[in-house]
């Protein structure tokens, strides 16, 4: 199997975006495959199961730009398969393709490579668009798994400048002892502060709150 090429049509100069639907519930899988192919830039295949879905990936390196993965598929043993999958797909972008959603789940699966989630549950015909989009090298985390950082952003019960400030240095790789030197403050009362931060951002744990913090534009890291 080779990647699809852009198509010759020059009416059509969208690229083509290959897909792995990797579901065992084959009314879903087959008809969101009719429903891409239609589009005419889709090229879309099937498995059924971790084992048949990490066949297809090694047996074809390189070979899809996206693979939608059921986390309750046949053989799925939580993060420890999705980041089996992540490393299989080599450059292509895994997304977590389920009826409902963890946020934990699907935020822990984004920091080993995912590139975030798509419900069953949304329109079949907003998932061309979609694709597309994590095609392209983006990150899709619908708004439901995301409402409670937006709305940390707002008011007074976002963090605060000084707790921007050290979500910022915790993204840069800082320890909690390292940013209490920077910021001539002590690593209990830093301590205090991230736990403040992370009430604020639901999140789980320092880590998870500086990638929270970057995602909605709280911080900005130097590159």
């Amino acid at each position: 199997m080779h990647k699809p090429q852009r198509q010759s049509n020059t009416e059509m100069q969208q690229r083509m975006v290959s897909v792995l639907i990797a579901d065992d519930h084959k009314l879903i899988s087959e008809a969101l495959k009719i429903i891409l192919v239609e589009e005419g830039d889709f090229s879309v295949e099937t498995s059924v199961s971790l084992q048949s879905t990490l066949d297809v990936l090694r047996a074809h390196p390189k070979s899809f730009d996206v693979v939608m993965l059921d986390i309750s598929m046949p053989g799925m043993e939580g993060l420890r398969s999705v980041k089996q999958v992540v490393d299989a797909t080599h450059e292509g972008s895994v997304v977590i393709f389920s009826g409902t959603a963890d946020d934990d789940f699907v935020w822990q699966a984004i920091e080993i490579g995912a590139k975030g989630f798509i419900s069953k549950g949304q329109p079949f015909r907003s998932f061309a668009a979609t694709l597309r989009l994590i095609a392209d090298g983006n990150e899709f985390v619908p708004l439901s798994l995301s409402r409670s950082v937006k709305n940390a952003t707002k008011g007074a019960d976002g963090p605060d400048e000084q707790e921007r400030r050290i979500l910022k240095l915790v993204a840069e790789g800082k320890t909690n002892k390292e940013i209490a030197f920077e910021l001539n403050s002590s690593e209990v009362a830093i301590k205090m502060k991230m736990r403040s931060i992370c009430t604020k951002l639901d999140a789980k744990n320092r880590a998870h709150a500086a990638i929270l913090a970057q995602r909605h534009g709280l911080i900005t890291i130097d590159t």
